[in-house]
This record gives structure tokens, C-alpha cells and sequence, in this order.
């Protein structure tokens, strides 16, 4: 059991600086409990904000480094109606509304297309400095979609600090919710260990052989294998990531031209018809001429 209450806080130590959260307990208090559990237990220490996308949002608590780990369950969604602007945390969760578990997000820019789609549980206080700073580290592209999210050098969350909450179990124990300890504990040995990376890359890397950062299939699943894929990605945790607000896609001045050039096809048609329509009244008026003078 968990006892949070308004002056509830936490604490998120990084190697660029720290930031203090304040709950929404009002708007997603399940979702907080989770967040400070996880944060007692020490899962996330050593950790790392494995995609950054400056202007919109900073993304970790992936037990893998890539966006594809989860501690091991998956948490009920409490969506609400908190604005996503500067400084809200809010889960990450893939197309399956209840496969949020460990990641989270903190929106750097605006994001209020997000708004009722994530579950917003809490707000930067203190410590804005240190998103914009971590906001602004250089990236490189190094998933299969081409986003430029992967910190070039890993930004690490040293621990997590929370006060004001009292816990039934010592620091560092699970309680009986699926041993995320147990569960994650090998995948996050793994995150720490050296990988194959690509440019240089941080926390955001792949591992030998795998597959790319946080990432999954778009495909379809088949009718009857529907119920099961859709179990095991809510499982994996596969593409934990809310995506940046797409562009407008503004006409091409190939494309115009190319329409520019299909309208004016019709022009020589016209004249010729045109010119046809003229020759046909010559000939006519010709005939009649002759005729006037042939009846005298």
C-alpha cells in the first residue's frame, strides 16, 4: 500500500540536473502511486531518456534503453483532461490504451493534440531549466521511421526521490503486482551493459541483433490471432512513444506544373475546332455564290 496526499512529490535526479514533479492525484492518482512505487523500488535508477525530440517532449523509464521495456504488467489507462503543455508528465503507451507501465514523457513544447489520449499524473515545479537543457542535446536517427530522437551521449536518471509518501514495504521490495523487479531486472542488467550502437549513440542504441528503438510492426494482426498479438504487445511495450503533431504537406512545384501542363492540352484542341468551324462556313458561303450565278 501507498499514502500520497497534495504535498506528495518527487524528485527526478539527472546527470544534467534535477526536476521536481508535483501529482495530479485529482486527475490520475492510480497512475501516480505507480509512477512513486516503481521510483521506491529503485527501477528507475541508472536509466536513461532514451528519445528526445527538442520542442515537444522527452521520453524514459525504458528498463531496455530503447523504448521497447516495461517493468513487467501493465497499468489501467486514467486519461483526463490536463493540457499537455510545458512540463506535464504523462505516460508513454503504445495503440493499446492499457499498455502504459514504466515509461513516461515530459512535454517540453505544447502538445495538446495529446490531451485525453495519455494519461497526464504530473507537472514540473522546479527544475524547467534542466528539461529545456535536456531537450537540447544533440541526436541522431536511429529507428526505422528516421526520427532524429536518439541523444548522441546517454542523459541518465540518476534515482528518483519522493517525499511526503509512506510505503508499507522497505525500499527496494515488490509487493505482490507482478514482481516488476523480478520481471524487468534482467532486461535492465542488459540495458547497462556495452552494445552495438550506431553513430555514437546513447541510451537510444540497439542491441546486437535486435531490433529497432521502440519501434513495432504497423501491420494488422490476422482475425484469429487478433486477441493474442494484441496481448503480447501490450506486453513487450512496443512503441511506448506519443508521436510529434504531423506537418501539412504543401503542393509540389513539380506537381503543379505537371497540372499546369494537363489544362493547357485542350488549348490546341480548341483552335483546331475552331479553325475547322470557320473553313466549314467558307466553303459553304462559296457554294451559295455559285449557285446565284448559275440559276442567271
Amino acid at each position: 500500500m501507498v499514502s500520497m496526499n497534495p504535498e506528495s512529490s518527487a524528485k527526478i535526479k539527472t546527470s544534467m540536473g534535477d526536476m521536481t514533479l508535483e501529482f495530479l492525484l485529482d486527475k490520475a492518482p492510480r497512475t501516480a502511486e505507480n509512477f512513486v512505487k516503481l521510483a521506491h523500488k529503485g527501477f528507475y535508477d541508472g536509466l536513461t531518456f532514451h528519445r528526445i525530440l527538442k520542442d515537444f517532449m522527452v521520453q524514459g523509464g525504458c528498463p531496455n534503453g530503447n523504448g521497447s521495456g516495461n517493468p513487467g504488467y501493465t497499468i489501467k489507462p486514467e486519461f483526463n483532461d490536463t493540457p499537455h503543455t510545458r512540463g506535464v508528465v504523462s505516460m508513454a503507451r503504445s495503440n493499446d490504451p492499457r499498455s502504459a507501465g514504466s515509461q513516461f514523457f515530459i512535454v517540453q513544447g505544447e502538445a495538446r493534440y495529446l490531451d485525453g489520449k495519455y494519461a497526464a499524473f504530473a507537472r514540473v515545479v522546479d527544475g524547467l531549466e534542466v528539461l529545456d537543457k535536456i531537450a537540447s542535446v544533440p541526436t541522431n536517427e536511429d529507428n526505422r521511421y528516421r526520427e532524429k530522437s536518439v541523444p548522441r551521449d546517454p542523459v541518465y536518471i540518476n534515482t528518483v526521490e519522493v517525499e511526503g509518501v509512506e510505503f508499507d514495504e522497505p525500499a527496494g521490495q515488490d509487493d505482490d503486482r507482478g514482481s516488476p523487479r523480478d520481471s524487468a531486472g534482467d532486461a535492465k542488467a542488459a540495458a547497462r551493459k556495452p552494445r552495438r550502437q550506431r553513430g555514437g549513440g546513447g541510451g537510444g542504441g540497439r542491441d546486437e541483433g535486435g531490433d529497432d528503438a521502440g519501434q513495432a510492426e504497423e501491420e494488422a494482426p490476422k482475425p484469429k490471432a487478433k486477441a493474442k498479438a494484441k496481448a503480447k504487445k501490450a506486453k513487450s511495450g512496443d512503441d511506448e512513444q506519443p508521436k510529434p503533431k504531423a506537418k501539412a504537406k504543401k503542393a509540389s512545384s513539380r506537381g503543379k506544373a505537371k497540372s499546369a501542363s494537363a489544362g493547357g492540352d485542350d488549348k490546341p484542341a480548341a483552335k483546331k475546332a475552331t479553325r475547322k468551324k470557320a473553313t466549314t462556313k467558307k466553303t459553304t458561303r462559296a457554294k451559295t455564290r455559285k449557285s446565284s450565278k448559275d440559276e442567271e
